[in-house]
């Protein structure tokens, strides 16, 4: 890779807040009036931020690229929570890669394939699923042929990481199926759930600052 610098890309603070407590991560950032944060310090010698963009591709590309402008980082991971279909093996609580994101939220006549490639991400050796495929929307979907779990962040992220070529991780957890109880079972499970991200996350983003 070449530079000094890890982005860890989240959604709601309440995902990734095991993360700044962790790395004693301080508060660099925020924008009044939404959920946007950034916090900063350093691991293993290597500088870190963890960038909480808000709900939705639009918010998380926007402030991901804003920042980019500044200098990119030589990795990034998206790290949070899933809805995970259920029949597909997912369990809450389960942490993963995701190898590949889709997107599924596009309702308009094209032949065109490129307009919603799929993007295929790094993994790491870390003891858990590197085969998980996601597919990312702005919308609850009950599930979407040939994937395991859905999210609202992840494809735009990708794509602006394949455009910038920044090596791009994917570590997410499950929180709750995509049904009915979806959004309750996520204010219920998160914190629980985020646990065992976590530690993916801390031996992923060591192992990457030790390569440094």
């Amino acid at each position: 890779f070449g530079g000094v610098m890890i982005h860890v890309v989240a959604a709601l603070e309440q995902e990734c807040l095991g993360l700044v407590e962790a790395w004693g991560l301080k508060l660099e950032f925020s924008e009044q009036g939404t959920p946007q944060r950034i916090y900063s310090g350093t691991r293993l010698g290597t500088s870190i931020k963890i960038i909480v963009t808000g709900v939705l591709q639009h918010n998380a590309v926007s402030m991901v690229s804003k920042l980019w402008a500044l200098g990119k980082p030589w990795a990034v991971l998206n790290f949070g929570s899933v809805g995970a279909y259920e029949g597909r093996g997912l369990q809450i609580g389960d942490a993963f890669f995701v190898a590949e994101c889709r997107q599924y939220d596009v309702d308009f006549p094209t032949e065109t394939g490129w307009y919603t490639r799929p993007f295929f991400l790094q993994t790491a050796e870390m003891g858990v699923s590197r085969q998980v495929v996601c597919t990312t929307g702005s919308r609850f979907s009950l599930g979407q042929p040939g994937c395991d779990c859905e999210d609202m962040e992840l494809y735009g992220l990708a794509s602006l990481s394949s455009a910038h070529e920044v090596p791009l991780f994917s570590v997410k957890y499950v929180a709750n199926y995509c049904n009915k109880d979806g959004p309750q079972d996520f204010e219920r499970n998160v914190v629980a759930a985020r646990a065992a991200g976590e530690g993916v996350a801390r031996k992923l983003v060591d192992s990457l600052c030790r390569g440094a």
